[in-house]
């Protein structure tokens, strides 16, 4: 096959291909490539996934557009080369894979597979699906390798950076010590990044020092201590006031501290690579978090997000802390009072943060009051609620008094609750105002009484409505006027008691959704017995409108099978089964019957399946006459026929997520 005819005309590789001096290189002129090495190549062109081909006994490297950012700037240099001159950096992990491929013809694969690649900075840590297909020549021996994959570096450094946020706060939560807090969160970051130093600390009114009390080291000295950021120069420091974070992967090669009295200063406390997080609060830096390294190293945006989230969440665990010590200097005062009352009360600062409440609100939400302690108001409430207790709140600041007003409160498990406040304010010794109590009550069984109230009647009504539409429906298509009376009779009395089995199946699942294989069942139970009916398929549950409509065309097939098809005779019978995938596929296939002959015209049950049916499945029913036997193949998307019943208390819309750091099981 000639090359130019599996090189698409638009494809940047397909021109660099046509360009190559394949004569030159062991893979040889295109003229005398073998088929192997034609049609893999056709496939790697037109794939739109990342692709490569390695050739020969020493793998040369032939690849697609989409794969061309994989080798990054070894690229278009890594064309015809070998794979072991292409990848030296990561050759020790996939040498022994690629080598397996080609001396038994097994494929290979594998997910979230870490390499250090070298991106031009140094050996940077890499994650990566691949796999490895090998390529067989007509005589049956293993010639090259067939290869695709993808990056997902970011996918699983944001799964690692969530599992380490989760672990650093259930590892600060029980601590209340603020020493032990900032120790704990240096070694847990030094830990996780591997880092030599870790040191977190507060900086002062003037912003210009920076003092830590303890530091975490591994292998390196200790530097607590009070620094004057003033040091670094008026561009970092400036930079750090402004909450931008401090990056330096090689204080040699970095502009900004290559200057040899910065490289001394570094080297004199193990420094090549620096991370720095500040915390800037009111406008002002107050804190700041750094990670110091002995070699140079590429910090990736992965260790940037990391080191300023751990350096925001030690600065809350802190400010939790403080607030806990607070309100057990108050505690003794009104515990008494707190674990008495059956009431919900809360007390908070001017901020909305909980510095205290007794043990019924706290167990209200699912936690305990020292889980509850230190939560911001906001993290129980919808944005729309937390705006009407903010301006409750600036409405007691300004006027003084007390408010009352309803809120949605979110538990931990996720459940919205109702609760009725009254709020005022706490003020000190001075008459100023340091914070507001809370006295609540939990009316959610209240209110779910009212909402379902109206859910009933509502629900009645709607399904009173659709039942006397499909009923008269049912009677207009089947009382026609060339139809005989009894006949029409017999015909409607079947279809009202097809009709009232699948209510009776939903009213048994409280109209909710329906298993797929009762509705088979019910439907066709009085034409199924002594097993000529078989029923097969995954389990499924469909929505009520499509279960009713699903049952009567089951109904008008089986009736039609009585009639004229296999359960008019002895030895007939009906397999019934669904597949599921993207779609829902019903098959009724009719066996060992008479011979079928195609109607002259449509009647009722045809025009049941292939308009009323499609319709409300929103899909659509193919009939076939064969003279074996009828076949019905009902297709629809799967979304049209599943569903989830919404049965939730109020309006679920701008609700806060289960409490942060909390699973909603």
């Amino acid at each position: 096959m000639p090359l130019s005819l599996i090189l698409p005309a638009d494809s940047e590789m397909a021109t660099r291909i046509r360009e190559y001096d394949w004569a030159a290189s062991p893979i040889g002129a295109p003229s005398q490539w073998p088929p192997a090495l034609i049609i893999a190549l056709n496939l790697c062109l037109r794939s739109s996934v990342p692709t490569s081909i390695y050739w020969g006994h020493d793998l040369r490297l032939i690849y697609n557009d989409a794969w061309s950012f994989i080798p990054g700037d070894r690229h278009p240099w890594a064309m015809g080369r070998a794979a072991a001159e292409v990848w030296t950096d990561i050759w020790d992990v996939v040498a022994p894979q690629m080598r397996k491929v080609m001396e038994t013809g097994e494929g290979f694969s594998t997910f979230d597979q870490p390499l250090m690649i070298d991106r031009g900075n140094g050996p940077v840590e890499t994650f990566w699906n691949y796999s490895f297909t090998p390529i067989v020549a007509q005589d049956g021996q293993v010639v090259g390798i067939f290869n695709q994959g993808n990056e997902v570096t970011d996918k699983v450094l944001e799964e690692r950076r969530q599992q380490f946020l989760l672990r650093f706060s259930d590892a600060l939560r029980p601590i209340f010590d603020p020493a032990d807090i900032i120790r704990t969160a240096q070694r847990l970051l030094g830990e996780e990044l591997g880092a030599n130093r870790v040191g977190y600390g507060d900086v002062d009114p003037t912003e210009r020092y920076f003092t830590t009390t303890d530091n975490w080291t591994d292998g390196v000295p200790s530097r607590h201590g009070t620094h004057d950021l003033a040091g670094f120069g008026p561009d970092i420091h400036g930079a750090l006031k402004r909450g931008e974070p401090l990056v330096i992967e090689d204080v040699r090669r970095d502009p900004r501290t290559s200057s040899p009295d910065f490289v001394a200063a570094f080297e004199a406390i193990d420094t090549r690579a620096a991370i720095t997080a500040s915390l800037v609060k009111g406008g002002r830096m107050v804190a700041a978090l750094y990670a110091h390294a002995r070699e140079p190293r590429v910090w990736g945006e992965a260790d940037r997000r990391l080191v300023q989230d751990v350096a925001e969440r030690t600065w809350t665990e802190l400010a939790r802390a403080t607030a806990e010590r607070h309100a057990r200097l108050s505690e003794e005062r009104y515990r008494r009072i707190f674990q008495q009352a059956s009431d919900l009360i809360i007390t908070a600062d001017l901020q909305q943060v909980v510095t205290d409440c007794n043990d019924s609100a706290a167990a209200a939400v699912g936690l305990t009051r020292e889980e509850a302690i230190g939560r911001n108001i906001a993290d129980f409430l919808s944005s729309e609620d937390f705006e009407r207790t903010s301006g409750m709140l600036r409405q007691k600041l300004g006027r003084g008094g007390t408010t009352r007003y309803d809120v949605r409160v979110r538990s931990r498990s996720g459940d919205l609750l109702y609760w009725e406040v009254n709020s005022g304010l706490t003020y000190d010794e001075g008459g100023h105002p340091i914070g507001l109590h809370v006295v609540g009550r939990d009316v959610t069984d209240r209110k779910r009484w009212e909402h379902h109230q109206r859910l009933l009647v509502a629900e009645l009504n709607h399904r009173v409505k659709n039942s006397l539409t499909v009923v008269q429906s049912l009677a207009h298509q089947t009382f026609k006027a060339n139809k005989p009376p009894m006949e029409a009779f017999k015909a409607f009395e079947g279809r009202l008691g097809t009709l009232a089995a699948a209510h009776n199946l939903l009213t048994r699942e409280n109209w909710d959704n329906a298993s797929l294989h009762d509705v088979v069942q019910h439907a066709l139970a009085a034409f199924c017995a002594n097993g000529r009916c078989s029923i097969e398929g995954p389990a499924i549950r469909i929505i009520p409108a499509v279960a009713v409509s699903l049952s009567l065309a089951l109904h008008e097939l089986a009736t039609n099978a009585v009639k004229y098809g296999a359960f008019s005779n002895e030895n007939g019978r009906v397999d019934i089964a669904w597949t599921v995938g993207d779609d829902l596929v019903i098959e009724w296939r009719e066996r060992d019957g008479p011979p079928v002959e195609g109607p002259r015209d449509a009647g009722f049950g045809t025009r049941m399946l292939q308009r009323a049916l499609a319709a409300d499945i929103r899909g659509n029913v193919d009939l076939d006459f064969a003279a074996s036997g009828l076949r019905c193949r009902i297709r629809t998307d799967l979304a049209n026929v599943v569903g989830q019943s919404n049965d939730e208390l109020g309006d679920s819309e701008d609700l806060p997520e289960p409490l942060a750091g909390q699973s909603a099981n």
